[in-house]
Formats: C-alpha cells, structure tokens, sequence
C-alpha cells in the first residue's frame, strides 16, 4: 500500500470517510497516527472508529489508550461501550466458516454484550440527546438493537434519525433492511437506492437492489444487471454477489457464463450453498465446459463422483472423451468400443473411437470408422479430413485426396480450405513418388477457445 502524509487536522477528513462508510479508505491514514506522535485526540477518536469498525480492535485500544487523560469526554465513553461489544466482533469471512453450532453460540454472546453495553448506553442518549456525540449514540442504540434482532425499535430510531437529517446514509441503509426483511420491497427499494446516492462505494445496497429487481421478473433484469453488476465491480470475490449473477445469467439462457460464476463461488467460499446446488443441477454442462478447456482431470473427478451414483454409465461418453484427452487411448476404446457397438451411427461416438483407433495405429479400424462417419454425417468437413489421415496412413493416396477435397469443398473458413487444398498437393506429390517437404502435421489446429468475462454485463445485454 502507498504511503499518504500525514495531515496534521485529519480527523474532519477520516470522519468524512466514517460518514460514507468508507472506513478501509481512512485505515492508511490511521495507520500513520500509530506510529508517529501526535496529540491530535480527535484523529484518536475518528481513527478509533474506523478501527472497531472494521474488526481492527487491538489497533483501536492502543489509540484509545493514548486518550488516558481523555475519559471524561463524552465520545470517549461511547467508544468504550461499542468497544465492549466490537471486541467480540468476527470479521464475515470468519463468520462464514463458523458451524451452525458454533455460529449460534457467538450469536448469544455477542447478545449478552450489546444487553450490557445498552444499559450503559442509556444515560449517554439522554445526557447527549441534542449533541453530535448524542447523534453517533442513536446510530449504536438502532446497530444494537438490530444485531439483537429487536428491528421495530432500531427502525424507530432510523426513523428519527432521517427526520432530523434525510442525508443520514447509516439510517438510510437500516431501514432498507428493515422494510428487506418484513418483505415491503418496494419501501426497501426507495431507501436502497438513497443509499447507495449517499454512499457511492456500497455494495450491500446495491446486492440487495440487484435481488429485489430479479424478484420482479424479466422485465426488471436489466436494472438487477446494473446493480450486480456494480456490486462485482466493488467487491468480485463476494460469492453471494457471484450466486446471484450466475442465477441472472441463467435465466438468459446463457448456462455456461452462468457456471464461471458459481465455480469461482465455491472457489472463494466450499459453503455457498446456491452455487453448490446449481453446478449439481447444470453437471452436463459443468463437465462440458470442463473438457472445453481442457481441464481433464477436473472433469474426471465430476464424473466418478457420479459413477458412485444411480448413474455409473451417464457421462460414459465424456468419459471416453477425457481419456482420449489426456493421451490414454487404451481406456478411450476400452469404453467406446461398446458404445459404437450400441449405437453404431452415433457420428460423435464414431468420431471419437475413429480418432482413438487413429491414435492407437490401427488405421484399418480407424478408416473404417471415419467411412461409416461421413456416410452418417455427411456436412462436417473435419469427418473427411479424419478419413483422408487415416487412408494417408494405409498410403491409399488416391482416396485420401478425394476425401480431403471433399472436406475442402465443406470448410468455411478460408484458412481451413487452404490447409485442406494443400494438403491435396502434398498427397499428389506422394501418389507420385515424388518427395514432400517435413513439417505435414497430421492433424490440423483446432484448439478450444474459451472467453474470460471480467465484467458479468456488457453493455447492450
């Protein structure tokens, strides 16, 4: 991280931050204050939020404990009380890995803090009812009683707290959860939107209007877009964000954007319990895009793990086609064999052992084979060339030009039919005993191409 100097006098600045809850941007200036003297108390109280807040409280005592000679002050007795609760505070990420157990027992203790930090609470917000410290006290009094799950009283005081400034943002975002959970989503949406004018760099807010939009259907999936879509931009490792943005894809039709997004989900956090569910449920089209990269051994771990299902022979295809993949042709036939035997003009399952056998040298088989694929599946070009490399191999030269000017006259691309049209040269010249120059592959280029989306919505969708 840069290093920013110190301006003597920053505590307007760090509590300008605090107010737009932009608290990691005022930590570097915090930071500084900790090792560099100065007897700014304000800096120490403004840092001293920014600290609790931001699960930093061993930084945030060690400010508060050059206050020493500052106890009496009334903010310094407010911070003490939300410190005895902020102490106990788990960052989200330590959240998310906590049992359900485990989870609920940190519930009921940081309960049995903020019911003690209340009672001391209490005579603050009467002696500072009309003052900016009294102010800050309300925000605590409404964050208490919503960790406690008490929301009527905490929207109360949000209420009030908007009455007296509508640019309140903390208030503003409370009672967008608030009217969240009781289901008035169009109240929540109202103060949602108020939110993120008031703090640009939220992501919570727009999370939740990006929910509620796709709760109203089709017709609102553009604006769910817009605002999943500036969530990711401020936070792309949020797995919540990331769900809900392959669930939106989804419902466009495009499944295979959609899976990115949940595989990087559970990447980020095993327990995202929507990404989980929805790769289980699209598994054809996981293992698909899975072999479409390349990503061999990925792809087999899917499959035995369904292997030890009720469908042991459901991606046997895929199966055959990841061993072919990775170079183990005897497995490859082993499970195509059968499969060609069953279903003897499947042009993929022809294909497939067609090219294992051609990879195995048994080019008689393999020629064959790509005979009976072109007769099935006569407009795919590569079925030609397959056989034209097959003959080539047995030196029937005279047929394996036919065959490639055959995929010539099928390719589309201009590269494609100038490698196959040279390819008929280079036979000429050996069905006519003449020399040809090294470097004829056997096989030409056709790697996969996958595209890597940065941003979850382009502009147009």
């Amino acid at each position: 991280m840069s290093w920013t100097p110190v301006t003597w006098g920053s505590a307007p600045l760090i509590r300008q931050l605090l107010s737009e809850n932009r608290t990691e941007e005022a930590i570097p200036i915090c930071r500084q204050y900790e090792v560099l003297p100065s007897r700014d108390n304000d800096v120490f109280l403004a840092c001293s939020w920014v600290y609790y807040r931001t699960n930093r409280a061993s930084a945030a005592d060690a400010l508060l404990a050059k206050l020493a000679q500052s106890k009496n002050l009334p903010e310094y007795q407010l911070l003490e009380i939300y410190a005895s609760v902020a102490r106990d505070f788990l960052s989200p990420e330590a959240l998310k890995a906590l049992e359900p157990t485990a989870r609920q027992q940190y519930d009921e203790k940081i309960k049995l803090r903020i019911s003690e930090a209340q009672k001391k609470l209490e005579p603050l917000l009467i002696e500072q009812k009309n003052s900016n410290v009294g102010k800050i006290a309300q925000e605590v009094s409404a964050e208490f009683y919503e960790l406690k799950g008490q929301l009527e009283p905490a929207a109360f005081i949000y209420r009030g707290l908007i009455n007296d400034n509508p640019k309140n943002a903390k208030a503003a975002w409370g009672l967008g959860r608030y009217y969240l959970a009781r289901g008035d989503l169009r109240r929540a949406k109202t103060y949602l939107e108020k939110t993120t004018e008031l703090w640009p760099k939220h992501q919570g807010s727009r999370y939740n209007l990006g929910l509620i939009y796709m709760n109203e259907g089709p017709d609102s999936y553009r604006q769910a877009a817009k605002w999943l879509s500036e969530a990711f931009k401020l936070n792309n490792a949020d797995s919540s964000v990331l769900e809900q943005i392959g669930i939106l894809f989804e419902s466009k039709g495009k499944v295979e954007a959609a899976i990115k997004y949940w595989q990087r989900a559970v990447e980020l956090n095993p327990r995202a319990v929507i990404a989980s569910k929805k790769l289980d449920e699209h598994v054809d089209v996981v293992i698909g895009v899975l072999i479409s990269k390349k990503n061999w051994k990925a792809a087999l771990e899917k499959i035995e793990l369904i292997k030890n299902t009720n469908e042991p022979k459901r991606f046997e295809l895929a199966e055959g086609m990841i061993y072919r993949g990775m170079g183990q042709f005897d497995k490859a036939a082993a499970i195509f064999k059968p499969m060609v035997q069953a279903e003897p003009e499947n042009p993929v399952i022809l294909r497939e052992f067609g090219i294992v056998e051609f990879n195995l040298g048994h080019h008689e088989e393999a020629t064959k084979l790509f005979e009976k694929l072109v007769q099935v599946e006569k407009n795919q070009p590569m079925n030609f060339a397959w056989l034209g490399f097959a003959l080539e191999e047995k030196k029937e030269y005279a047929k394996a030009i036919q065959a490639w000017n055959q995929a010539a006259g099928l390719f589309k691309n201009s590269k494609e039919i100038k490698k196959a049209l040279e390819k008929v040269v280079r036979l000429e010249q050996l069905a006519n005993g003449r020399e040809v120059a090294s470097g004829d592959n056997k096989q030409n280029d056709h790697s996969d191409k996958t595209v890597e989306v940065t941003d979850p919505f382009h502009q147009g969708e």
